[in-house]
């Protein structure tokens, strides 16, 4: 996973992550701080996924479908999935930026 990716994630979960990680290894240690504030502090999880903008009605439907499914496991997996939508949109808003005076209209 890219760093800068990484370390979004480090903020927004409050998380101490190491710089370089895979995909597996990133929704383990999410899902174990999902796991925990389902245990411990609903209501911040549900403020965290507020604040991370998760789909409310695609969380609930996949929760739905999941059956006995590990909870945190699928939350975990829409978390990374937000925060890469985020980066990939801020990188494409940036190079769109990028744009020399000359070239604009």
């Amino acid at each position: 996973m890219e760093k800068e990716l990484i370390q979004s994630l480090q903020q927004v979960l409050s998380l101490q992550l190491a710089d370089t990680l895979t995909k597996e290894k990133l929704k383990y240690i999410i899902a174990e701080r999902v796991n925990d504030l389902i245990q411990h502090d609903f209501a911040q999880l549900t403020q965290l996924l507020y604040r991370i903008d998760i789909n409310e009605a695609r969380l609930k439907k996949l929760l739905n479908e999941a059956g006995e499914k590990d909870a945190a496991g699928i939350i975990a997996e829409l978390i990374i999935e937000r925060q890469v939508e985020k980066f990939e949109s801020r990188k494409q808003f940036k190079q769109e930026n990028d744009i020399s005076e000359e070239d604009k209209w």
